[in-house]
């Protein structure tokens, strides 16, 4: 007897091991969406236990299954069986990466990869690696790129992979590619580099044709006039934005226009933040230079930061103004309600953007500007013949630009009747399209200092800028898309009424006059 019910102990603690295995098993299968070593080894236990329990209790189960609920529930556990079995096979079938295949069933195929876009990717010559740089807080924007990505991937012919890294856990990693944001892609193929800012088919595809078609792109910092230096790592100096450029293929080296004339294999000079005028003939050889489709990224400072009095002479000003019909006005930007509260109201900071391949990807990101002036952009007749501009960055409805300095000094800046005010222009681009010259104006040059360079779009912003200026922010054009609108129509009364006569009035009702209708005939047959 004594063993008896130590066999019925036994076969009850191996039932319970089971019942606990499988619980283990399903929670962690939930958790990790996957079936990894763990989920296996719970599920073998649970196998083994019931094998126990069918051991240990032969001759209650060989009894139970004589009844006739047993076989009726033996039949339902095999048919209940059987169709979790079909499910599970055809889970694991379609779940195979050679048989995963997306259907873009939207209208206009709007998820489906563009004609170009398949023949870049038909056409790699090497293998392309794509690496995403998400932390967990872009979850939401790393399953967009993982999507985007896979379709690429499916497309290469096996010659594009991808892995995505948070660069939390693997700083080092990060800084090695120059990784200045969240939710960052880059492409590489051999020792070349491609960043992508933000994770859409354009840029990508456009970054893996750079790289199939590499070219030597050579920007020039000019020195000579206090101006902000590449090379320096100091909080204000710009050696993170000589990094960044390093890290997609350029080449970025120093000029000294004083005493050299403005080199053959410069894609672009960058002017960053004199702080002291210009020469005459310094002037005009940058001026040569345009003239014949030189592109160009200026940040002039306020004529204060400059150390320029009223009335003393800026030939560079004077030749945007005479060339390009950019004025540079003598004042400094002041935003009372959009502004970096650290800061002051001295750095505007502003999510207006004009309509540019710089700007394209910088929606609702914010940009701050200390200590910047602004540009005066030509309109109707005064603008010059082929000349094209866009307002790159604009300030708040509030700002307005304060021509009384001292007053800044003093603290007590005001606007009046001699500063512009409204919304103004904090950059500028200019294009020639006789001469194919390129020009980018920033009315000052704190934005873009190592201090900031982590903060806000205003890195980016600088980047995409020099990137433009040399003809490298966009090499083909993807068909576009027709995007159909669809909205939902705000529900009349009307509507509203008859969606609740619909949906709580008729069902009950309809109930109810069956029901009587029931009743009714029974009590006629009585």
């Amino acid at each position: 007897m004594e063993q008896l019910e130590r066999k019925h102990y036994y076969g009850l603690a191996a039932i319970g091991v089971s019942v606990a295995a499988v619980l283990f098993g399903l929670v962690s299968w939930f958790i990790n969406q996957k079936i990894d070593m763990p989920v296996q080894v719970a599920f073998a236990v649970a196998l083994l236990g019931m094998a126990l329990f069918a051991w240990l209790e032969v001759d209650l189960l060989t009894r139970a299954l004589g009844t006739r609920q047993a076989r009726f529930g033996a039949e339902t556990l095999v048919m209940v069986v059987a169709f979790l079995g079909v499910v599970g096979l055809l889970n694991y079938i379609f779940t195979q990466d050679r048989l995963k295949k997306r259907w873009d069933l939207t209208e206009n195929q709007q998820h489906t990869l563009a004609p170009e876009t398949l023949k870049v990717l038909s056409e790699l010559a090497a293998p392309v690696k794509v690496i995403g740089f998400y932390t967990a807080n872009a979850s939401f924007s790393q399953q967009s790129a993982e999507d985007l990505l896979s379709d690429y991937k499916a497309n290469s012919g096996g010659k594009l992979a991808y892995e995505f890294v948070d660069p939390q856990v693997k700083p080092t990693l990060a800084q090695q590619y120059g990784i200045t944001q969240d939710a960052s892609l880059v492409v590489e193929s051999g020792s070349q580099r491609e960043p992508v800012d933000f994770a859409n088919e354009s840029s990508l595809t456009n970054a893996i044709v750079r790289l199939n078609n590499p070219t030597v792109r050579t920007v020039y910092f000019v020195s000579g006039h206090g101006e902000l230096s590449a090379d320096d790592t100091a909080q204000t100096g710009l050696s993170q934005l000589k990094t960044t450029l390093e890290s997609v293929n350029f080449q970025v080296r120093t000029l000294d226009v004083i005493t050299h004339t403005l080199p053959s294999d410069a894609s672009s000079i960058v002017i960053a933040g004199p702080v002291q005028a210009y020469t005459e003939s310094e002037v005009k050889a940058i001026g040569a230079y345009l003239a014949g489709g030189g592109k160009a990224v200026m940040l002039v400072d306020p004529s204060p930061v400059m150390g320029l009095k009223a009335g003393d002479p800026d030939p560079l000003a004077a030749y945007l103004s005479a060339t390009w019909g950019l004025t540079l006005r003598d004042d400094i930007v002041v935003d009372s309600t959009q502004y970096i509260p650290d800061l002051g109201t001295l750095a505007p900071a502003t999510i207006s953007y004009g309509a540019s391949p710089i700007t394209q990807d910088l929606d609702r990101v914010v940009s701050f500007f200390p200590t910047n002036r602004s540009i005066a952009v030509p309109d109707g007749v005064a603008v010059p013949a082929g000349v094209s501009f866009v307002t790159l960055v604009k300030s708040g409805p509030d700002a307005w630009g304060e021509t009384n300095f001292d007053s800044i000094s003093a603290g007590n800046a005001a606007p009046d009747d001699a500063d512009a005010s409204g919304e103004l222009a904090l950059a500028v681009t200019a294009e020639n399209s006789t001469t194919g010259a390129r020009l980018v104006v920033f009315g000052g040059s704190q934005f873009a200092i190592n201090g900031f360079d982590r903060q806000g779009a205003n890195s980016l912003l600088l980047l995409n800028a020099v990137k433009w200026a040399t003809v490298a922010d966009q090499l083909i054009g993807l068909t576009p898309k027709d995007t159909v609108s669809r909205s939902l129509r705000v529900m009349t009364f009307k509507d509203t009424a008859i969606a609740f006569m619909l949906s709580c009035i008729l069902p009950p009702l309809l109930v109810l006059v069956g029901g009587v209708a029931v009743w009714w005939s029974r009590r006629r047959q009585a």
